[in-house]
């Protein structure tokens, strides 16, 4: 409707919209349930995470997310009996599932750039929260995700989204991607530079 303001989000709750209270402890026994055979366990899983599974892979591959995200959930479905591991070690597990069904699908045809990141000292721009903040605090969620795969490096809107959609601590990406936890620091943070550059008037 003309005149009414569309709605606003920080870029923290694109994430935390898709986390209820008690996500966590759900998680863990579902994968309890999932150990024992249960498909009630499946589904609460698929439940839990298929939105934000499905956000990241159509960030990455919007036209083959469908199909990427049910080759996340079909592998999922005949490995989840031998995981362990808590909720958080889940959702890295889930989300490095994902990237290794979307570096299939890349290797199969497409091409990816990368954007090697040089380091910066750490208080150069000021904290990460408020570069979040002055970055795409007035964004809403699906404009959020589009500007942040259209302006960032493909590496670069790997490790945001995986910070925000995945909401992963820096040691989990660091270890899904090969990196140590310093390159994931400065990668997210000179990602969230140039979007506060992209968004600030000139």
């Amino acid at each position: 409707m003309a005149g009414v303001p569309s709605p606003t989000v920080s870029l923290s709750e694109v994430a935390a919209a898709d986390r209820p209270d008690g996500v966590a402890s759900a998680v863990e026994v579902a994968i309890e349930a999932a150990h024992r055979g249960d498909p009630d366990g499946f589904s609460v899983l698929y439940r839990t995470y298929h939105h934000r599974l499905l956000r990241y892979l159509r960030a990455a591959e919007p036209r083959q997310a469908d199909d990427l995200a049910g080759e996340v959930w079909a592998a999922v479905a005949t490995r989840v009996a031998a995981f362990e591991g808590n909720g958080d070690a889940f959702t890295a597990w889930l989300f490095t599932i994902a990237r290794n069904r979307i570096a299939d699908f890349r290797r199969r045809g497409a091409r990816r750039r990368t954007d090697p990141v040089a380091d910066v000292p750490e208080n150069q721009h000021g904290s990460v929260e408020r570069l979040e903040d002055d970055a795409i605090d007035r964004l809403d969620a699906q404009q959020a995700i589009g500007i942040i795969v259209d302006v960032l490096s493909p590496v670069q809107a790997d490790v945001v989204l995986l910070r925000t959609l995945g909401d992963l601590p820096n040691a989990a990406i660091a270890a899904m991607l090969g990196r140590d936890e310093s390159w994931v620091r400065v990668t997210y943070h000179r990602a969230l530079i140039r979007l506060r550059e992209h968004l600030t008037p000139t």
